[in-house]
């Protein structure tokens, strides 16, 4: 009886340490394997990875940096935190509108999906649209990017939107800058997500706006595996 007890007991924590998550931290101290890509005619940020991570250099610019993932894992957590120097020209009752559409961080989960480029858009699609879909795995597409984007102004923490050129863009404000530039946020998903890659965007493009964003950590919570019956 005593060893079954034993048996018993050892196979619950065995259960319990299988369903743990595991903690992935995305390399922000290195540029190996990062794309930084380039939007057509918009000046291209600056990027050069630290020991204290991932710094980006906005001068009227917009441009993505992108870490594409290994087997498409479930992330159910994404969680992120750095510093901004310098702000943008928005009021923030006007941000995302036309004109208006810059935020200084946009941190986007690529998400595996269905949705494929057709022949003709695969010669007219600008190029970083091109390298979007060339993430997914062979056989597969995209379903969508959700970006968690840092806002100006507490009141827009939970606001979310399909973006308005595009359909593929998901958003919602989850954090704003303390007095000293300071950001950082946790944010769980409704359900996890097979996500292909990570996306940052930091845009000054539209406002004309200069500032800097130091990465300092990025991290995904993946989901365990199912265990098989």
């Amino acid at each position: 009886m005593k060893r079954l007890s034993s048996m018993i007991f050892l196979t619950l924590i065995l259960s319990a340490i299988s369903a743990r998550s595991e903690i992935i931290p995305v390399p922000l101290d290195r540029t190996n394997g990062w794309q930084f890509l380039h939007y057509r005619k918009i000046p291209a940020n600056k990027f050069r990875s630290t020991t204290n991570g991932l710094e980006i250099a906005v001068t009227n610019s917009a441009a993505p940096a992108v870490f594409p993932l290994t087997n498409s894992p479930p992330v159910a957590e994404l969680r992120a935190s750095g510093t901004i120097s310098g702000s943008l020209k928005v009021p923030s009752d006007k941000q995302g509108q036309k004109g208006f559409d810059d935020y200084t961080v946009r941190i986007g989960l690529v998400v595996a999906g269905n949705r494929t480029l057709s022949r003709p858009e695969k010669i007219t699609a600008a190029d970083w649209v091109k390298k979007l879909f060339a993430l997914a795995p062979p056989g597969t597409g995209i379903g969508k990017i959700h970006f968690f984007n840092v806002g100006t102004d507490r009141k827009q923490i939970g606001k979310s939107r399909t973006h308005p050129l595009s359909d593929l863009m998901e958003e919602k404000i989850v954090a704003v800058p303390d007095s000293s530039g300071n950001f950082a946020f946790t944010n769980r998903l409704s359900q996890a997500m097979k996500v292909v890659a990570v996306w940052i965007s930091c845009d000054g493009d539209d406002t004309k706006s200069s500032f800097a964003v130091a990465l300092n950590k990025l991290e995904l919570d993946i989901k365990p595996a199912a265990r098989k019956k």
